[in-house]
């Protein structure tokens, strides 16, 4: 077997950990005889809900409905899920609404979804059980403007924040004081409820200070505590040299906001997320997907390392994705800086789509190059100028 064909093995390996129905049959299951759900090891009797109410979106959002719909079947009493637009128009039940919205840019249709996902958040009662599917790109595929901002404004501030070298936590504090699901806030508008459950794809790559699967980032964390202010949104604007830039609404409802508790995130101490009332669960991950990488080259005959994932800087991503470029892609190029003929390279994306690009990774080794070289390609110029896409096709 050539290296190129072992590595396509391990990389097909490491995806059929994460994918999503798989992801959340080893966390979620039921025992009919005893009308038991199971998540994560803790158990709800299902005979104290009348309801039980699934909302949510993200990239795996139609697929983490299909599966759990296969699982509660007409259990399920309503939900509303944002998928991506060409996966909404083929129902996944009767008493599910699918929103097709978008990523990276957020559509009026995810805007209409993530109204109707407030107001059934808000008929939640003690008999209700409510079941939040998140996963990547949530934060666009669920975007909502507070009210007194328009989408239009919304996207201008977003993109506003990437012509800066803002972190993700600041562009999240900004994201999160214009959206009123965001930062807490979907678990917050069903205080009332009787159970509430994350059930999480993490998309998210490892901090600066080495926090992995930072919930607070997932998706902005509709459901979990959150630390930023309306203070902290306007330094991110004001510390940037953006304040003036930024749409006129947006500046308006942040300062009105300033030091009001009522309209802030949720507090990471909030009553809230105590264990008996809220569960938050991660069913897969980048760290599920190197774990199984490392089994099957094992099981080739490989000696193993795993180094760790989402090593990769968030400055080189947000800008891949800026030049409509992905960050796997551009790695894949670096092999060919060591001039190794024993190295093959292969990188991808694990969370589907990523921003503007359908191309999720690339495979290289020395013979890449040297095909390269023949027909006069430059690969330093491909990655500096951020264009390893043209390079390989």
């Amino acid at each position: 077997m050539s290296d190129q064909v072992a590595a396509r093995s391990i990389l097909n390996y490491a995806l059929e950990r994460v994918l999503p129905e798989p992801a959340l049959r080893r966390y979620v299951s039921l025992d009919e005889s005893t009308h038991t759900l199971t998540v994560a090891g803790r158990k709800y009797n299902l005979n104290n809900y009348k309801r039980i109410v699934v909302v949510g979106g993200g990239k795996a959002g139609r697929r983490t409905g299909v599966e759990l719909v296969n699982l509660l079947g007409n259990r399920i009493t309503a939900g509303i899920l944002n998928v991506y637009q060409a996966q909404a128009s083929e129902p996944i039940s009767a008493k599910i609404k699918l929103f097709g919205a978008d990523h990276p840019t957020p559509n009026e249709a995810g805007v209409a979804g993530a109204r109707q996902m407030i107001e059934l958040l808000k008929s939640a009662d003690k008999e209700t059980l409510v079941i939040a599917l998140i996963s990547g790109g949530g934060s666009s595929l669920m975007a909502l403007p507070v009210e007194g901002v328009t989408l239009e404004d919304y996207k201008a501030i977003s993109n506003l924040l990437l012509t800066v070298p803002a972190t993700i936590d600041e562009i999240n504090a900004v994201r999160k004081h214009i959206d009123p699901l965001k930062g807490g806030r979907m678990r917050k508008f069903a205080k009332n409820a009787g159970g509430f459950i994350s059930l999480v794809l993490s998309d998210v790559p490892v901090t600066k200070t080495g926090v992995v699967d930072d919930t607070s980032v997932i998706s902005s964390g509709p459901t979990v505590g959150d630390a930023s202010t309306f203070e902290s949104a306007q330094k991110v604007l004001t510390g940037y040299g953006i304040w003036d830039k930024a749409p006129a609404a947006v500046k308006k409802y942040i300062e009105v906001n300033l030091g009001k508790e009522e309209n802030e995130t949720l507090p990471k101490d909030s009553p809230l997320l105590a264990e008996d009332k809220s569960q938050y669960i991660i069913i897969a991950n980048n760290d599920q997907a190197m774990e199984a990488a490392g089994e099957k080259a094992k099981e080739l005959g490989y000696t193993v390392h795993l180094i760790g994932c989402r090593t990769g800087s968030v400055a080189d991503k947000i800008k891949a994705e800026v030049t409509q470029e992905i960050e796997n892609i551009w790695k894949a190029l670096t092999p060919y800086l060591a001039a190794d003929d024993r190295v093959t390279f292969a990188s991808f994306s694990t969370d589907g789509v990523d921003g503007h690009s359908d191309l999720a990774g690339a495979m290289a080794d020395n013979d890449t190059l040297k095909l390269a070289q023949s027909k006069g390609l430059d690969y330093k110029k491909y990655l500096a100028n951020y264009d390893s896409a043209t390079f390989f096709k």
